[in-house]
C-alpha cells in the first residue's frame, strides 16, 4: 500500500507541480525557437508512458488499485461509443480551415496555437502525442488516481481531485484550456465510472486532441500559401 500511495503522491501532487513551475520556461523556449516544440512532443510522451509504466509496475506487485482495463461494453457504453465515432467524423470533417474562417478559429486557439504543428514532421508527432495522451492520461487520472481516491477518500472527492490534478497539467496551454481541461476530464471520468469502459474516454480524449493538431498544422499551411 505504501508504495500504492508514493506513487498517487507522483501523479496527484508532484506531476502537477512540475508543470506549474515548468510551463512558463517551456512555452518561453517554445516560442523562441520552433525547434523545440518537437523536442516537448517527445519529452511529454516520454514520461506518460513512464508514469503508465510505473503504474503497471505498481499493480503487478500490489494488485492496487483495481485497474479495471477490459472492454466492457453496456448498452449505455455501445450507444456513447457511436456517438464518440460520430462526434469524431464530425468534427474531422468541420476542421477545414479557409482564409475566411482562419482568424476566427486561430483567435479561438490563440492560447495553444504556439504549441500546436507547424510541420509535417511535428503533425506526424503530434498524432503520435495525442494517442499516447489518449491512453496514458485516462490510465493515469481517471483509472489509477480516480480508483485510489475512491477507495481512500470517497467518489465526490476522486472525481474532483483527480480531475484537478489532470487539469493543472494543461497550464501551459493558458487558463481557459485548464478550465475546458477540468470540465472534458470530469466528463471522462464519469464515462468511465457509468460505463465501467475506460476505452470510450480514451477515444474521446485521442479524437479531441488529434482534431486541434490538425487545425493548428492546417492553419499553418494556409498562412504559408497566402505569405
Amino acid at each position: 500500500m505504501i508504495w500504492t500511495t508514493i506513487l498517487a503522491g507522483l501523479i496527484g501532487i508532484i506531476y502537477p507541480t512540475y508543470f506549474l513551475l515548468t510551463y512558463q520556461k517551456t512555452n518561453n523556449r517554445i516560442n523562441r525557437d520552433d525547434k523545440f516544440r518537437l523536442t516537448d512532443y517527445k519529452e511529454t510522451i516520454a514520461i506518460f508512458w513512464g508514469l503508465t509504466i510505473l503504474i503497471f509496475i505498481n499493480y503487478l506487485i500490489t494488485q492496487l488499485p483495481p485497474l479495471n482495463l477490459y472492454p466492457n461494453f453496456t448498452t449505455a457504453g455501445i450507444i456513447l461509443l457511436i456517438l464518440v465515432l460520430v462526434f469524431s467524423v464530425i468534427q474531422y470533417k468541420s476542421s477545414n480551415v479557409t482564409p475566411d474562417n482562419r482568424d476566427i478559429i486561430k483567435g479561438k486557439m490563440k492560447d495553444i496555437y504556439h504549441y500546436l504543428p507547424k510541420t509535417r514532421r511535428e503533425f506526424n508527432w503530434f498524432i503520435i502525442l495525442s494517442i499516447s495522451a489518449g491512453i496514458c492520461e485516462e490510465l493515469i487520472f481517471r483509472v489509477f488516481l480516480f480508483e485510489f481516491l475512491k477507495e481512500n477518500a470517497g467518489l465526490l472527492l476522486a472525481f474532483v481531485l483527480a480531475n484537478v490534478s489532470f487539469a493543472i497539467t494543461h497550464v501551459g496551454m493558458g487558463k481557459r484550456n485548464v478550465i475546458g481541461s477540468l470540465i472534458l476530464g470530469l466528463l471522462f471520468s464519469a464515462i468511465y465510472y457509468y460505463t465501467g469502459n475506460i476505452w470510450i474516454a480514451v477515444l474521446l480524449h485521442i479524437a479531441i486532441d488529434i482534431n486541434g493538431g490538425i487545425l493548428g498544422y492546417r492553419m499553418n499551411v494556409l498562412e504559408q500559401k497566402t505569405t
